[in-house]
């Protein structure tokens, strides 16, 4: 019996998504344009009704495909399906402070001329907030939390005040 049960938890956790490696992936994606192909392709496979979270991901894969892209048809079309996705993914799990996280850097990066960044200011607070959450929990994604916590100290949106406030937390 306890076999047949190391073996159900084993399958479980080969079946969990491995995010800090797919967040490396995408760390290299942004400066590497064959690592944004690779990421690319890799995440093509993810369907609309997988994990909210790995939609986020299958949408930055299309963001970080644009960017290397020089057709600006091409960098537009992927840049509109990966906000669809993103929007779409946000709106399974408005609560995922990584799907939070993937929009706040995309519309703080973005040219205003796509006019997408009407989220920014709530979506830092969210941050913040779940950073002053996820300090007393014991299952928080360290990796993310660390994410996180670096972004918003360099970040042109976020107070003195907020940005004294992460540096404690």
């Amino acid at each position: 019996m306890k076999f047949v049960l190391l073996l159900l938890v084993c399958l479980l956790d080969l079946s969990a998504p491995d995010l800090p490696s797919l967040r490396n992936i995408l760390d290299q994606s942004f400066s590497n344009q064959k690592a944004a192909n690779a990421f690319y392709e890799q995440m093509k496979g993810v369907k609309d009704a997988d994990l909210p979270v790995m939609s986020g991901f299958r949408a930055m894969s299309e963001f970080m495909l644009c960017k290397h892209l020089l057709n600006p048809f091409s960098r537009i079309n992927h840049f509109n399906r990966g906000r669809k996705l993103l929007e779409s993914a946000i709106a399974r799990d408005r609560d995922s402070p990584e799907l939070l996280f993937f929009r706040l850097t995309t519309q703080s990066n973005v040219p205003a001329l796509l006019n997408y960044s009407g989220n920014i200011k709530g979506d830092t607070q969210n941050l913040i907030s779940y950073l002053e959450t996820a300090q007393d929990k014991i299952h928080t994604d360290k990796d993310l939390h660390k994410r996180i916590k670096s972004y918003l100290l360099i970040s042109q949106y976020c107070s003195a005040e907020e940005k004294a406030l992460i540096t404690r937390l």
